[in-house]
């Protein structure tokens, strides 16, 4: 098979637009979760924070100039600006075979934004719900840029709950180590932090109601659910003897992935993590990577209380005594948890680690749990040797998809 690498990546997050803002902030424990009573939702809505991208910092993606940004759905804006930061590395003529992208568009919505209507604020931001697919934003900027035409059928949308970021880079990836692509597009987008959305996640419990930029919280003991994020992340996967015929920057490889099920409840894992057991072990046989040379973990961590502590129990199932040496960070603790995008923002995240040679932090981590007694890098960041990252993403529906990252070699 061959081997797979990342040759660009670009992000839009809370924390920061393009990729060096973001990896300072990152790095330096920023919080990207502010108020939204009274701004985004009404005055008495009973969650009080989100993770939101600054629409006033967002400009417009290149080759939506033409385009009024008032009729832009926010989800185009954000992966077009992640996308074209990502093909910065890419030369006009290089061919770009495939697009695989995490979205939360789609038509169903629209089934009830007429009833949905009579409830929402008038903040409510319904371009977000456009049922346009923003794959054809990202396919727009190809064309424009001359790196091709992707076909409808090499096209691949994916909305599959809080994996899908993580699917969308193990989809590429079979694809391109097989030989029938030699590079493709990858990410994901949400920029869902609405009325709507903030009370359906907030009516299953999930929603945290603390208050401040500390209300999320992984693997702490006072957590109380996960603070609703957005954000857009796009990542080129290229065939490695095609990047260094063009000599092109390798800013990682993807050597292992897997997808498992629980086939459990609908927004709960078994309580013997065995989804989640599986998914890392088999992502780890495919990458061929024994747990020894695992260096640090991208939590899923989503500060939920059953989510976390099951996370921490698959995480020893696996590795066993070696789990309480290896670092496990959550990247949610300062952006949020953006469900379809989350996977793509933290393989942006854990290739950051791999080129730093530093391990992101776990903020808001002050009361320990029993529960989670694993090495969350609590609050700081700091140096580590980081040769391979796990990242983990478990989703509603009992799924479970995990990736591994490989530092760069020449």
């Amino acid at each position: 098979m061959r081997e797979v690498v990342v040759t660009g990546y670009g992000i839009v997050s809370p924390i920061g637009i393009g990729v060096p803002e973001f990896c300072r902030n990152m790095f330096a424990g920023e919080s990207g979760v502010s108020a939204i009573r009274g701004t985004l939702v009404a005055s008495n809505f009973p969650v009080g924070v989100a993770a939101r991208v600054p629409r006033t910092r967002l400009g417009q993606p290149h080759t939506l100039r033409n385009l009024d940004s008032a009729t832009t759905p926010a989800s185009w804006r954000l992966a077009g600006i992640a996308t074209e930061e990502a093909l910065a590395s890419l030369p006009a003529g290089v061919i770009v075979d495939a697009i695989v992208y995490a979205t939360s568009d789609g038509v169903s919505f629209d089934l009830f934004k007429d009833s949905f209507r009579n409830f929402a604020a008038d903040t409510f931001d319904w371009d977000s719900t456009r049922s346009e697919t923003c794959l054809e934003c990202i396919r727009g900027i190809l064309e424009q840029r001359g790196n091709g035409r992707v076909s409808d059928e090499a096209m691949i949308n994916i909305n599959n709950a809080c994996v899908s970021g993580n699917q969308a880079i193990g989809i590429a990836l079979g694809r391109i180590r097989s030989g029938q692509w030699t590079r493709a597009l990858v990410g994901g987008v949400d920029a869902r932090c609405n009325d709507h959305n903030l009370m359906n996640f907030h009516l299953l419990g999930a929603l945290t109601t603390a208050e401040g930029m500390t209300a999320s919280r992984p693997f702490s003991k006072d957590r109380s659910g996960f603070v609703r994020g957005e954000g857009a992340a796009t990542l080129i996967l290229e065939a490695r003897e095609a990047a260094e015929a063009r000599g092109a920057p390798l800013l990682g490889s993807v050597i292992g992935y897997s997808a498992t099920s629980d086939a459990h409840r609908l927004t709960q894992g078994r309580e013997d993590a065995r989804g989640a057991t599986g998914a890392i072990r088999l992502a780890l046989e495919d990458a061929g990577c024994t747990n020894e040379q695992v260096s640090a973990i991208s939590a899923h961590g989503t500060s939920t209380l059953i989510n976390d502590a099951l996370e921490t129990v698959a995480i020893k199932k696996v590795f066993g005594p070696l789990a309480y040496q290896i670092p496990v960070i959550s990247l949610k603790s300062q952006i949020g948890h953006s469900t379809v995008a989350a996977g793509a923002m933290e393989a942006v995240a854990s290739l950051l680690m791999l080129r730093e040679q530093r391990l992101a932090p776990t903020i808001n981590l002050k009361q320990p749990d029993p529960l989670c007694d694993l090495d969350y890098v609590p609050n700081f960041s700091r140096p580590a040797v980081v040769d391979v990252v796990l990242s983990n993403n478990f989703g509603f529906g009992g799924q479970n998809s995990c990736v591994v990252f490989k530092r760069a070699s020449a």
